[in-house]
């Protein structure tokens, strides 16, 4: 089973995530990854499937892009696994004065200043506050201590339950448009403001995820309901299906989060 799980590996760096699961799995208590990009939680997905190991994905709340993998024993529930006291994500809030003007990677670069890795935060939610930081309990005393500083900006930054989370508006634009077909390439360039052949190269490197699983097919047909994520575009959700113009070219609803 283990060398089937490791065959799920397209580089060297899946083969070392899928190798730390692996040893990981079928523990008697709780046991988590670190903080999973999309593709890796598709690898982890995968590998748990294989070894039918209990798990769930958490990053703090419900929608979160960065989520850790939670491998669960079997006297355990999802819902504790992610309950308060047992969550291996926390909430440290990083409060600015109110006449500067902090971006995600103003604190993003600041986190990185500290020489810490990237897979120990998850996401970081910007509102008119500060920010939001996810990130793994045992780094939560380490930063509080140190993280001071973004974007040159003096920030405050201490520890809140999850359960305060400030989840920021997300805005969605509603928009209409038209395809050949309701291929992912098709739809993506659409959405994206991409030629085809930009999207098509984007696919075949992983970058394009239809409902948080990468999709290497171009042809791929979608439907109403399903939400394409591309890595640095941001993501959107098919809405509806209108009708077909005169040379059979399909309307299509969709939003897409700014």
């Amino acid at each position: 089973m283990k060398e089937k799980i490791l065959a799920l590996a397209q580089n060297t760096e899946d083969r070392l995530l899928l190798a730390s699961v692996w040893d990981q799995m079928g523990a008697d208590y709780l046991v988590h990854t670190r903080f999973l990009d999309l593709h890796e939680r598709a690898l982890v997905q995968q590998a748990a499937r294989i070894a039918k190991q209990r798990h769930v994905f958490w990053g703090g709340y419900p929608d979160a892009e960065r989520v850790c993998a939670i491998f669960l024993p079997d006297y355990l529930s999802e819902e504790d696994a992610v309950a308060e006291e047992n969550s291996p994500v926390v909430l440290l809030r990083a409060e600015k004065k109110p006449a500067d003007q902090l971006s995600h990677r103003d604190y993003l670069g600041g986190l990185m200043g500290l020489q810490i890795s990237r897979d120990t935060i998850g996401d970081i939610l910007v509102g008119t506050h500060g920010a939001e930081l996810l990130i793994l309990r045992e780094m939560a005393d380490f930063i509080s201590l140190h993280f001071t500083q973004a974007g040159r900006k003096t920030i405050h930054v201490s520890p809140f339950p999850l359960s305060a989370l400030r989840l920021p508006v997300v805005r969605e634009i509603e928009k209409e448009g038209s395809v050949a077909s309701l291929r992912l390439d098709s739809l993506a360039a659409l959405i994206f403001s991409l030629s085809r052949s930009e999207v098509q190269a984007m696919i075949a490197k992983g970058f394009v995820f239809v409902n948080q699983q990468p999709c290497l097919k171009p042809g791929h047909t979608l439907s109403p309901g399903d939400r394409i994520t591309v890595r640095g575009k941001g993501r959107a959700a098919i809405t509806a299906l209108g009708g077909t113009s005169r040379k059979g070219r399909q309307f299509v609803h969709y939003t897409r989060t700014q």
